[in-house]
């Protein structure tokens, strides 16, 4: 009986988390009507299976991932499309950095496929599926960041990717995205890879969101930059008014692909 009222404990914790993003210790002893004391515990106990991380007064979420394999099975034909649309910006004698994610992988998918008029490209990621897709399999040359392996996403992470990108020029850099709203701007499921794409952004000359129309108005977990910091939304067909108008605000280039 004690442990799962534990259990449900954790359970209500993790709610609260997850919709807020950040709790406080009072606040939620409040809500719960449990002692202090008790939802340090409950915290600890749920840092020590990752799925937060203590905080002073109280705790924040470490990410809102939905499983990578899931991920790959989700919207396959409107990824490939955007993924194919895409292609349209590279030229020979570029550097492009292919984000980690599932739409930026329908990317290098087309990349394998054949560029005829790209003869020369250098092509950087930090996603190990984009890596693995195109090693061995283009004439181009390749570059996979190092660093701490964040298995929710399959791509490296941490201090060792970031001082690698620091010394990177990048002409285009193509960005995966949870969620997207004017408020928020492009979000991510998870800090960790949010910093590597913010460290991309700042090392590339333009910046291009691969994102399909059901990530706007949705926004995640942890913020990436802002919705103007994009020079260009690869998309497909259906985006509402609401998103169609914030762009042209916002002078973002949109592609239907």
């Amino acid at each position: 009986m004690a442990d799962h009222l534990a259990d449900h404990r954790l359970e209500l914790i993790m709610s609260v988390l997850k919709a807020r993003g950040e709790c406080r210790t009072t606040q939620l002893a409040q809500q719960f009507d449990l002692s202090e004391m008790t939802l340090r515990r409950d915290l600890h106990t749920l840092e020590k299976r990752g799925l937060l991380k203590r905080v002073h007064g109280g705790a924040v979420l470490l990410n809102s991932d939905v499983n990578y394999s899931l991920r790959l099975q989700q919207d396959q034909i409107k990824k490939q499309a955007i993924g194919l649309a895409a292609t349209r910006f590279l030229k020979s004698g570029q550097t492009i950095y292919i984000d980690a994610g599932t739409t930026t992988l329908e990317l290098a998918r087309a990349i394998r496929q054949g560029l005829p008029q790209v003869t020369d490209l250098q092509i950087i990621t930090h996603g190990i599926t984009i890596a693995t897709e195109l090693a061995g399999q283009t004439p181009y040359h390749l570059q996979l960041i190092g660093g701490d392996v964040y298995q929710n996403a399959l791509s490296t992470v941490g201090p060792l990717a970031l001082a690698q990108i620091a010394e990177l020029n990048i002409d285009h850099f193509f960005m995966a995205a949870v969620g997207v709203d004017q408020a928020m701007g492009w979000s991510n499921s998870n800090h960790v890879e949010a910093v590597i794409k913010r460290a991309v952004i700042e090392r590339s000359k333009s910046s291009c969101a691969l994102a399909d129309s059901s990530k706007w108005n949705q926004p995640s977990y942890a913020p990436i930059v802002p919705f103007d910091a994009m020079s260009t939304w690869v998309v497909n067909p259906g985006l509402p008014d609401d998103a169609l108008a914030a762009a042209q605000a916002a002078q973002i280039e949109l592609v239907i692909a």
